[in-house]
């Protein structure tokens, strides 16, 4: 009996451990596919790409205090809770043209609450049109479960969500806002359109890959 216990112990911790790892990749992605989502209807609204902006606890930010910044973005991370004033840590904010004046001569602010799972990471960081516009029109986002293996990429350029994956980095933080992680990687640029052929710095996948 012990033996067999020791066998069918041997078999499903591995795949245990195979299937919480995929969990926390899938938690990342879906988050990163919902951030899609919200920047391309804030965009329809505003003509405009946001960034993150914010921080859990003391660090959060009012959805009304959203800036009109451009650049790179904020790491949020999850899980945060909503109240009637704020979205702690989960908001894609950017600069939009303001209606009063044609043509535009001066700009306003928007944001948009983001929610994220729990320990996942999430930067986004956009890039501005011009100087006169008041727009931004390209952005690109990441994402990373903190016990995760695999980082996500998308852009405004495209509708695919690419990753790259490096099995030591489970339990290894996003540490920049362009998604690299404490061991290293090679992140898109803000407004870098993401190809097959992009160096992603993960083993066995180094480039970044279409899902």
């Amino acid at each position: 009996v012990v033996a067999i216990i020791g066998i069918l112990a041997a078999i499903a911790i591995p795949q245990f451990g195979a299937y919480r790892q995929k969990g926390m990749n899938t938690a990342a992605n879906a988050d990163i596919k919902n951030a899609k989502t919200v920047q391309e209807s804030a965009f329809a609204d505003n003509q405009s790409y946001g960034k993150s902006e914010g921080g859990a606890g003391a660090g959060a930010v009012l959805l009304t205090a959203a800036t009109k910044t451009t650049g790179a973005g904020a790491i949020l991370f999850g899980p945060t809770t909503a109240s009637s004033a704020f979205v702690p840590g989960t908001m894609v904010s950017g600069p939009r043209p303001d209606p009063a004046t044609s043509p535009p001569t001066a700009s306003l602010a928007w944001g948009v609450g983001l929610g994220l799972s729990n320990k996942v990471y999430f930067s986004s960081s956009n890039m501005a049109e011009d100087a006169t516009s008041f727009t931004s029109n390209s952005y690109t986002m990441v994402s990373k479960h903190l016990g995760g293996t695999r980082v996500f990429a998308t852009e405004a350029e495209g509708t695919a969500v690419y990753y790259v994956q490096n099995d030591i980095w489970g339990n290894v933080a996003m540490t920049t806002v362009l998604g690299i992680p404490a061991t290293g990687l090679a992140a898109p640029a803000i407004g870098q359109e993401i190809t097959a052929t992009l160096a992603g710095g993960g083993v066995p996948t180094a480039t970044w890959t279409p899902l």
